[in-house]
């Protein structure tokens, strides 16, 4: 994978209109469920730790500290797209295990994915409660 196909993969998991955060979050309407609030800020989190990770190894950038999940996803999209090809196969240690750079950035599409649809799931049951 380059750059610009794991930004495309981020892209899609936190902007597409049909299956995304995006999507998922424009489903809410009203009191939101307790488990999204935690569903977001759980996201936010992970995804800044992830980009922490990939600055020590790659030296880019650092997500910015102030931004909130909205604003973290449409930046980290910019920064996949900034990365140099040759620092995508420089390893890093997450969770015990060693993954590459671009291995590290699919779970995290995977990661935003999953929660995505959970995230819809809840919206949808608050929607017919």
């Amino acid at each position: 994978m380059t750059p610009e196909d794991l930004a495309t993969l981020l892209d899609e998991a936190n902007h597409h209109p049909w299956e995304s955060v995006k999507a998922a979050l424009s489903k809410v309407d009203g009191q939101p469920h307790p488990r999204i609030g935690w569903l977001t800020a759980h996201l936010a989190e992970t995804k800044r730790r992830y980009w922490l990770l990939v600055a020590e190894v790659a030296g880019s950038s650092l997500p910015p500290d102030d931004a909130g999940l909205t604003r973290l996803m449409e930046w980290e999209v910019e920064a996949a797209r900034e990365l140099p090809a040759e620092s995508l196969n420089l390893p890093i240690a997450y969770e015990g295990m060693e993954l590459s750079v671009a291995s590290l950035l699919r779970l995290n599409a995977r990661h935003t994915a999953w929660h995505a649809g959970q995230i819809a799931a809840l919206a949808r049951r608050m929607q017919t409660a």
